[in-house]
């Protein structure tokens, strides 16, 4: 008996949460498994809480990103439509949410639940602070004191079962070449395959040919890449997840609040950042009408903004046939300068 006994306290010490931490320095999000530094609270906070996660296991997590200037102007993608990008400190706004595994269409939240902020730097992992979930499961932390460097994940850790969401901060001076893209139907072969990945969690959407190729030309003559889609907040999982997955350059990924045109929506962004930011915008991708009339109203020149997909009129820009960049990339990317 004696033995049993202390084989299983040998077992409850390992899975003690008190002492199981890893030497991790950066996490796999949405389910990290076991982490590297302790938060405050464990376990859902209500029944109702613990319900909707067990019936929906489908992560439905938003997590803000902020583009900008340094020092200067920046916007979060939740910036409201009629407000301007200020200066001031990075807001870290995001949602918790589940659904079920062949419903990612839908988004239940979770209210009341303990958000804390984490961030790994030489010295360490660093608490940045920590929220409440409200009735639409929204979080924010408002002033943590920290802007990020370009790229670095900030992790919004929900506290109930350890899953994780990254924030990011991409900011450039002004004067910044940057190349924008479009997602459905410019990355993606088209604008079904987000439907299906909707449907099916498993589903890996089907990529535009040499897709990934043309962004990583890009990003290896160092010019950032800024992900503009017409897709809302509540699919920022599914796109983040497809890119990362993919193996797209790493770069701000600009969703919309709703209520806006694509067109309308995309113009507003485009516009920031050109005229707030300051940036140069060398090249602009996308496949839909809606994407040429919000390039044109930004004033790209039309021998930089290009076309892919089966649009029968691309309006004077320029067109990539066959559903595939692999002779753009040797005829246009590869002759152009180098951004370090």
């Amino acid at each position: 008996m004696r033995p049993l006994l202390a084989a299983l306290a040998l077992l409850a010490a390992c899975s003690d949460p008190e002492i199981a931490l890893t030497n991790a320095t950066s996490l796999i999000c949405p389910k990290p498994g076991a982490l590297p530094f302790r938060m405050m609270s464990s376990g859902y906070r209500t029944s109702i809480n613990r319900t909707i996660a067990t019936d929906g296991p489908r992560v439905k997590d938003e997590a803000s990103d902020t583009i900008g200037n340094p020092g200067g102007k920046i916007a979060s993608v939740y910036l409201a439509d009629d407000q301007a990008p200020s200066a001031g400190p990075v807001d870290y706004r995001g949602a918790k949410a589940r659904t079920a595994l062949e419903n990612g269409a839908a988004a239940t939240p979770l209210e009341g639940e303990n958000v804390s902020l984490w961030y790994f730097a030489d010295t360490g992992w660093t608490s940045l602070g920590r929220s409440k979930t409200d009735a639409n499961g929204t979080y924010d932390v408002p002033d943590t004191g920290l802007v990020a460097p370009n790229g670095a994940p900030v992790y919004a850790m929900l506290e109930a079962d350890g899953s994780c969401a990254e924030h990011f901060n991409y900011l450039f001076p002004a004067g910044s070449k940057v190349v924008v893209t479009d997602i459905d139907g410019t990355l993606t072969h088209d604008d079904g395959e987000l439907l299906l990945q909707l449907g099916d969690v498993t589903h890996v959407p089907k990529m535009m040919g040499a897709a990934d190729k043309l962004l990583q030309a890009w990003a290896a003559k160092g010019y950032p890449i800024v992900y503009l889609t017409a897709r809302p907040h509540k699919y920022r999982v599914e796109s983040r997840g497809w890119l990362e997955g993919i193996g797209f350059p790493a770069g701000p990924l600009i969703t919309q609040n709703g209520g806006k045109t694509a067109d309308v929506y995309k113009t507003l962004w485009m516009q920031r950042m050109i005229q707030t930011f300051g940036w140069n915008v060398v090249a602009a991708y996308g496949n839909a009408d809606t994407d040429i009339t919000a390039y044109e109203n930004a004033g790209i020149a039309k021998n930089q903004t290009f076309i892919v997909g089966d649009l029968p009129d691309p309006r004077g820009a320029v067109a990539i046939p066959n559903f595939d960049f692999t002779q753009h990339i040797a005829s246009y990317v590869a002759t152009q300068p180098a951004n370090h």
